[in-house]
């Protein structure tokens, strides 16, 4: 059994910020338990690496999607956003830095990261 947790969000604003909220809940709650937790941002999902993209969002019966965000960060999860969809399909100026934390990556990185972790996509 993977002793890591890797979460794949590949949803963007559509959604108003469910699954990003969601994916960082998740990722705080695993970081909370334990056990080290990587978001990989990819497709529509690398909206949530900019400054500024998760201000105002907020599900019901969850914290902000900012206060998640931050307490991933702070509790050491990793952050990963795939470099050619962070080009493609960001509809954030990709000139808008991106949240502390995240940095890019391609696949070669992100496949030997999910080989040693249990896989969840959103």
């Amino acid at each position: 059994m993977a002793n890591k947790m890797l979460i794949i969000l590949t949803t963007g604003p559509e959604d108003r910020g469910n699954s990003a909220t969601l994916a960082f809940a998740m990722g705080v709650t695993a970081l909370i338990s334990g056990v080290p937790a990587t978001i990989y941002m990819t497709m529509g999902g690398t909206f949530w690496s900019r400054v500024n993209a998760t201000k105002g969002v907020h599900i019901d019966g969850f914290e902000p999607l900012e206060v998640y965000v931050e307490q991933f960060n702070d509790a050491g999860g990793g952050i990963l956003v795939c470099s050619p969809c962070n080009e493609f399909y960001c509809s954030i100026a990709t000139d808008s830095p991106m949240i502390d934390g995240a940095q890019l990556c391609g696949l070669t990185h992100v496949v030997d990261v999910a080989l040693d972790s249990t896989v969840v996509t959103l």
